[in-house]
This record gives C-alpha cells, sequence and structure tokens, in this order.
C-alpha cells in the first residue's frame, strides 16, 4: 500500500515549525517559572564565628555584609536592624584595631630595650574589651535582621518541585508532585 501526498503550491508544510515553537515556548515557560521561583525564595543564613560572622544565601554562596544589605532593601524593617547592625561593626573593628595598636606600640618598645607606656598598654586593652562588647551586640542584631528578613519571605506550600537538569549537550526538566 501506498500513500502519496502531494503538496499543493502556495500552501506551506511548515506544520511541524509551528509545533517545535509551540514546544519552545512551553519550556521556556516552565524554565521561566522555575528560575523565578527560585529567584524570589533566596534564604540567608547566618553562621557566628570566632570573630564576627558568615552570611550565606540558600547555604550555597558566601555574601559579604553589603550584599547582605541589598538584599534586606525589599524588607524595610529588616533593612534598619541591619545598618543599626553595621554601625556597631564598624565600631567594633576601630576598637579592636585602635587597641591592638595601643597594646603593640609598649610591646614593641620594651622588645627594643625601651622603656614601655603601660597606661597606653591598659587603654588599649580597654578598647579591645569594648570592642569585643561592640562585636557581639552586632551579631546579636545581624540574627535578628536576617530573621526578620527570613520571616517575610513567602512560605513553599506547593508540593511541586520542579527541578531543571543540564548534562552533555541536552537538558532535561523534571517536576515532582
Amino acid at each position: 500500500m501506498t500513500i502519496n501526498l502531494k503538496v499543493r503550491p502556495g500552501v506551506s508544510s511548515g506544520f511541524s515549525i509551528f509545533a517545535r515553537m509551540k514546544t519552545f515556548k512551553i519550556i521556556a515557560f516552565l524554565f521561566a517559572i522555575i528560575v523565578t521561583q527560585q529567584a524570589a525564595a533566596q534564604k540567608l543564613t547566618l553562621y557566628k564565628t570566632f570573630g564576627g560572622v558568615v552570611f550565606m544565601l540558600n547555604d550555597s554562596v558566601e555574601l559579604s555584609t553589603k550584599q547582605v544589605s541589598t538584599f534586606m532593601f525589599q524588607n524595610q524593617q529588616a533593612y534598619e536592624e541591619f545598618k543599626k547592625a553595621r554601625s556597631r561593626a564598624t565600631i567594633s573593628s576601630v576598637m579592636g584595631f585602635t587597641g591592638a595598636a595601643m597594646v603593640a606600640v609598649p610591646l614593641v618598645t620594651v622588645a627594643f630595650g625601651g622603656d614601655g607606656d603601660w597606661v597606653l598598654a591598659g587603654g588599649g586593652a580597654a578598647l579591645l574589651v569594648g570592642s569585643a562588647f561592640f562585636n557581639r551586640w552586632f551579631k546579636a542584631r545581624a540574627v535578628y535582621a536576617v530573621d526578620l528578613y527570613n520571616a517575610s519571605l513567602p512560605q513553599k506550600t506547593s508540593r511541586i518541585k520542579p527541578e531543571f537538569y543540564f548534562y552533555g549537550t541536552g537538558a532535561r526538566l523534571v517536576i515532582k508532585f
């Protein structure tokens, strides 16, 4: 059995092109939905370290305090709290550096055989202690600001979990329910 398909002049046989374009538009739409969901729900995490804190975005990307500040700009209350925290961090840094320098000067003088000014070292030690308190206040305010920011994020209630994988020269979209 043979089937002869004749194409009439003036009629396009480009139906397959339109079908491919429609499929491409659907895939592009689904990809856009996935990207916007992930971009909208970027959770900040704060990890305390010995001397300060480390900010993480979605537990994968480390952020600086300026980058965290730009993220928090969307939530005005969290942003104001974080600005206060940053001011405490600045004060702590200045006091710590000045105190360390004031302690180091008499120690270096004594190391080279001179007579050190121990009142200067005592003042430096007092600045170092004050710096530690400002650092603790910075950490407390930063934790509060991050909590405020994360509380304002939309909670995921959808059970649909789309994932987009790239491999070799192709890609795969997996939608889990």
